[in-house]
């Protein structure tokens, strides 16, 4: 189903591959925890930091539970009008009851495709803690790491762009 434009088919497969990515996280560190070491990372190195290590404990699933959060969290501030007006920098407020279902329905697409980068980024910073517990891996791959990131910000222009050519559509 189409409206103005804008479709809730897509916003329903991004959800459902947040989901997803949500549900891998879990598996993967329900599976992880009890084949690492007794020393496991607790944190990673960032900017010449050192690699924080701590005898294994289940501080280990902070990194999904945190996920799992921030995604509902953010989920729910996005359904919040005032919130997404000022991430969309909309001048005029849509004319009729279709563009209004057609901003509302863009503002959801964008929140969830931008999670769904998120849920990559902490899936990667998990799966770097399990690599460097075995000793497999220094820590974060930074190319990785920074394009995810990259994404995220190219795409708040692009979403920009979207809603101002729906704002000129006229219906």
């Amino acid at each position: 189903m189409k409206q103005a434009g804008v479709s809730t088919q897509s916003t329903r497969f991004l959800l459902a591959a947040n989901g997803l990515l949500l549900v891998i996280a879990w598996v993967m560190a329900f599976v992880a925890y009890p084949r690492l070491p007794e020393s496991m990372p607790l944190w990673l190195n960032f900017s010449g930091q050192s690699v924080l290590f701590v005898r294994r404990s289940l501080l280990f699933f902070i990194y999904p539970a945190a996920q799992t959060a921030f995604v509902v969290v953010f989920w729910f501030l996005s359904r919040n009008a005032v919130l997404s007006r000022r991430v969309f920098k909309e001048e005029k407020p849509a004319s009729s009851p279709a563009q209004k279902k057609a901003f509302r329905e863009l503002k959801r697409e964008f929140v969830a495709l931008v999670l769904l980068f998120f849920n990559l980024i902490f899936i990667h910073l998990q799966r770097s803690l399990i690599l460097l517990a075995h000793r497999l891996e220094r820590g974060v791959d930074p190319i990785y790491f920074y394009t995810l990131f990259g994404v995220i910000l190219i795409l708040i222009p692009y979403y920009r762009l979207r809603a101002k050519l729906l704002g000129q559509k006229k219906k």
